[in-house]
């Protein structure tokens, strides 16, 4: 329909409207969050107290230092990630070790358990009572350490070293390996040809990964708001929750200590992609060579490795969470074993049912709306170019860096400002455009990187041929794209049916969604309900992953 408009308009229309879109989602509440923190009392129309919120975190002695713990913390997190996955993406992509299949199956394992699933199965395993004490009796120093800082970070390390790991197997996998095999016929040792050829070739990929960890880590709020706390650790996400939601709510100092959460993983993203470029890497044509053969010694020390992590990372607390949820009466002193938490969930009218049909809704939603929108606006930011593609461009790569709970609270502000002229607030419809927000960055990735490879010669047939941009589209692109927005749709259902830290701020009163239920129910006590809902929560998600992979390896090679 565009090719009506006369030329300069009809190039930029698609961009105006994908800016519009954007601009209205993420950028204007991201900008009234900014101006809150400068101006605190900006929505009640007074400009007056100009930069009190920031002098305050200044004057306040707790307020540095639980920043500076933050950073420490996310810093922690990162290194034991890589400490745990380097090693495991090294064996995955250059060693003959056997059942490459399972390793990889059991890194993908952790990653998609939330965090705060992992810490509260971690909590059950570990505390007074527990069921370490329970099989085995935890010495005093080793339960003190456990909720320490080092312990809380290892917790979200085994969360997060499979990204690590990952992402060095896939690096070493499409390099070539004529450098190493020339260094070994130049006499190189091991350690040399790790440390001179290996490293820097590995270093992009380490620090992109370690990015991705510690703003998930920076930015997380389900492991310091459940574990954190029982450590004594102060970190920024739960303190920004604790100013929101405690009376009197302090939405100044929230929204100052979101800025800055929000300027540290700004300058972390523009800092890694900085040290990339200036320590190495480049592209390579893929080699194929001999894996390096690993002895017996080496064998068994490989899958120790592995194994050790599977256990600790998903063994242990699956096993944690699914007998918890079977207990009858927890804390009594003779146990016995029911599925009456269960039947509990799926009574008519009880609220875990209604939790769980929320969560279906609002997922199911939330990832079609990102896989639509998410598509059409790569589709227009690959295709263009220009100032404007460049804005728009930038505006897509806020979701992708801005901590979910900055986000959560720039919606807060934005959807209850007294100039919007409908409620918006306070309603499921809330929670759906958050999701949107945060989560349409899946979409953008995928589809990113499938129109980059995709070829734009039918697109030009099609244009020659009179068809719109519109037509062409949804006639040529969109199904060319349907496996990376399946893909997509997917991992936005799968990330929507956990998410916690914006449906617990966003929800209205008396409605829940399975993480806010899981979260609620354990801090109250009822823990084998909490843990009822988890096991169901991860059934659902497991089950419509193994659907769409019956149903695409059931399809015909093309």
């Amino acid at each position: 329909m565009f090719h009506a408009l006369p030329v300069c308009f009809r190039v930029s229309l698609p961009l105006l409207l994908c800016l519009l879109v954007l601009g209205a989602a993420a950028g204007y509440p991201l900008a009234i969050l900014f101006a809150q923190s400068v101006f605190p009392d900006l929505l009640g129309g007074s400009l007056d107290g100009f930069m009190d919120a920031y002098l305050r975190i200044g004057t306040t002695p707790e307020l540095p230092e639980m920043i500076l713990t933050s950073l420490g913390w996310a810093g922690a997190v990162t290194l034991v990630s890589w400490i745990l996955g380097i090693p495991c993406g090294y064996l995955l992509a250059r060693t003959d070790l056997p059942g490459k299949g399972l390793a990889r199956l059991s890194l993908l394992v952790p990653i998609m358990t939330p965090p705060y699933i992992l810490a509260l199965s971690y909590i059950l395993v570990m505390q007074e009572g527990g069921f370490a004490d329970a099989v085995i009796g935890v010495p005093e120093a080793l339960r003190a350490w456990f909720f320490s800082f080092w312990g809380v970070t290892v917790v979200m390390a085994l969360a997060s070293f499979g990204y690590v790991a990952l992402a060095v197997e896939a690096t070493l996998g499409s390099m070539p390996r004529r450098f190493e095999d020339a260094a070994t016929m130049l006499g190189a040792r091991s350690w040399q040809r790790a440390w001179r050829i290996l490293l820097p070739l590995l270093l992009p990929a380490v620090f992109n990964s370690g990015l991705l960890v510690f703003l998930e880590a920076l930015s997380n709020f389900g492991v310091p708001a459940v574990l954190g706390t029982r450590a004594n650790l102060p970190l920024l996400p739960a303190e920004i929750f604790y100013l929101i939601t405690s009376w009197p709510a302090d939405f100044a100092l929230a929204t100052s200590l979101s800025s800055l959460l929000c300027l540290f993983a700004l300058l972390c993203m523009y800092g890694s992609r900085w040290l990339s470029r200036l320590l190495g890497g480049g592209a390579f044509k893929p080699g194929q060579g001999a894996d390096h053969p690993l002895g017996p010694a080496g064998k068994w020390a490989g899958w120790m490795l592995i194994g050790v992590l599977f256990l600790l990372s998903s063994v242990l607390p699956y096993a944690a969470m699914v007998l918890t949820s079977l207990i009858d009466n927890w804390g009594a002193p003779e146990q016995g074993l029911t599925l009456r938490h269960y039947g509990a969930l799926f009574e008519p009218g009880a609220r875990g049912f209604q939790a769980l049909f929320t969560s279906l809704g609002l997922s199911v939603a939330a990832a079609t709306i990102c896989v639509l929108l998410g598509g059409y606006i790569a589709y227009v930011n690959v295709r263009s170019s220009g100032t404007l593609q460049r804005i728009l461009d930038g505006i897509a790569l806020l979701p992708r860096v801005i901590p979910k709970i900055v986000m959560a609270v720039a919606l807060i502000l934005a959807w209850n400002a007294p100039w919007v002229p409908f409620n918006l607030y306070n309603t499921v419809w809330m929670l759906l455009l958050a999701y949107v927000v945060i989560y349409i960055t899946d979409a953008l990735n995928y589809a990113n990187a499938s129109l980059q490879r995709m070829g734009e010669n039918l697109e030009h047939a099609a244009a020659i041929l009179g068809a719109g941009r519109f037509t062409v589209f949804t006639r040529i692109v969109l199904p060319r794209l349907k496996p990376a927005l399946l893909a997509a749709w997917l991992t936005t259902f799968i990330v929507c049916m956990r998410e916690l830290v914006a449906s617990i701020l966003l929800l209205p009163p008396g409605v829940d969604t399975t993480a806010t239920f899981i979260f609620n129910q354990f801090e109250q006590g009822a823990i084998a309900e909490a843990m009822a809902m988890a096991t169901v929560t991860i059934l659902v998600t497991t089950f419509v992953l193994v659907l769409f992979q019956l149903k695409r390896s059931s399809r015909p090679s093309p």
